[in-house]
């Protein structure tokens, strides 16, 4: 119960040393606009002109979005002993999306989460 009012979902597998947060939005086409701006926002985490406090440094982590059964799934692959490093960039990055979200797609979240629309 962080951005919401209803839970949100991680799954942490130690074997592979990955934190999922599946479903992490419901309902999205793959091909629509949302999708691929959703995955753009990811992508470019890693890019040089990111500021340095939203960059995420593959070397210890590795942040991918994909959409499966309708629903936009968000995981990250820790790097040797940087859980602590990719969980907080982790959980920046969904900071961020929903407030992507919230300034481009207010409609989605106030259908799927309940959010006001004020």
């Amino acid at each position: 119960m962080w951005l919401l009012k209803r839970p949100m979902r991680a799954v942490f597998d130690p074997r592979r040393g990955v934190v999922r947060f599946p479903a992490l939005f419901p309902a999205i086409d793959a091909t629509s606009a949302m999708a691929r701006e959703l995955k753009t926002l990811v992508a470019g985490r890693t890019r040089n002109d990111q500021p340095a406090h939203k960059r995420i440094d593959a070397r210890r982590a590795r942040i991918t979005s994909a959409v499966r059964l309708g629903d936009w799934s968000l995981a990250v692959e820790i790097r040797g002993a940087n859980h602590e490093y990719a969980v907080r960039h982790a959980l920046n990055l969904i900071n961020e999306l929903f407030l992507a979200l919230h300034e481009s797609y207010p409609e989605y979240l106030v259908a799927h989460f309940g959010m006001s629309t004020e």
